[in-house]
């Protein structure tokens, strides 16, 4: 996941399915959003169609969104975000600062090693970057009975978050590389649980890269291994959004 970044055919896979990841994909947690929530000015980087940023927007922040695909930083304008398109990396902030940074489930697409180091210039005094990432983890049917139908298209490894242990080292990774740049960092998690229907699960598994890149034959090859694990039944679903939380 350390090179993701590398990988802009993936990065930019998203465009062609825009309005469907608008629809499906998670929001962040309310409990969440409204701990991190504070400040005047936001800046939402890898916003994808506007989903964090409207949230944000709709907590009283003024959020300029940052999106490297064009589709997708459209559809957040058209939702009446103010979406620049740009890499991070590459994006000219025009002396603009932020009193919060925030990555919703996009922090591995961009080069860390660049990142981090601009921060400092970009938070005003007191400011934070909040790394934040939703998980949607199956138990009826189990999530691993799914994993294994999947294991024969994709590698499930890397297109999932793993176990809850390599979870934990990736964040201690993270928190020490933030901290080493002279930030205070802080962890929080908020859970709910939910059901979908099938056809909506389905739906927005065909939202991660992992999936949607795939051949279209293999696609619909694992398409149908999945629907025929969870057969008749809604998907049930342990839900979580998981921020880390750097203070300048």
């Amino acid at each position: 996941m350390a090179e993701l970044h590398e990988d802009r055919g993936r990065a930019l896979s998203f465009g062609a399915l825009a309005e469907d990841y608008d629809r499906l994909r998670p929001r962040y947690s309310d409990a969440t959003l409204d701990a991190i929530a504070t400040g005047r000015s936001a800046l939402d980087v890898g916003a994808g169609t506007g989903i964090l940023a409207r949230q944000l927007r709709d907590r009283g922040l003024d959020v300029l969104a940052v999106e490297p695909d064009g589709a997708m930083a459209a559809l957040a304008r058209a939702s009446g975000v103010p979406a620049e398109v740009a890499t991070f990396e590459e994006w000219d902030a025009r002396g603009r600062t932020f009193d919060l940074i925030t990555f919703g489930q996009s922090f591995h697409w961009v080069d860390a090693d660049r990142a981090i180091p601009r921060f400092a210039e970009l938070l005003n005094p007191g400011g934070r970057v909040v790394l934040l990432w939703n998980k949607l983890r199956p138990t009826s049917p189990p999530n691993e009975e799914l994993r294994v139908a999947s294991s024969d298209y994709v590698n499930v490894e890397a297109a999932g978050a793993g176990t809850l242990e390599d979870l934990m080292v990736r964040m201690a990774a993270l928190q020490k590389r933030f901290e080493d740049a002279g930030f205070a960092v802080t962890e929080r998690e908020d859970t709910w649980t939910e059901t979908q229907s099938k056809q909506r699960w389905l739906d927005l598994a065909f939202t991660y890269s992992s999936h949607s890149t795939l051949p279209d034959d293999r696609r619909s090859a694992l398409r149908t291994a999945l629907a025929e694990v969870i057969g008749d039944r809604d998907v049930e679903l342990a839900a979580s959004t998981t921020a880390l939380i750097a203070t300048r």
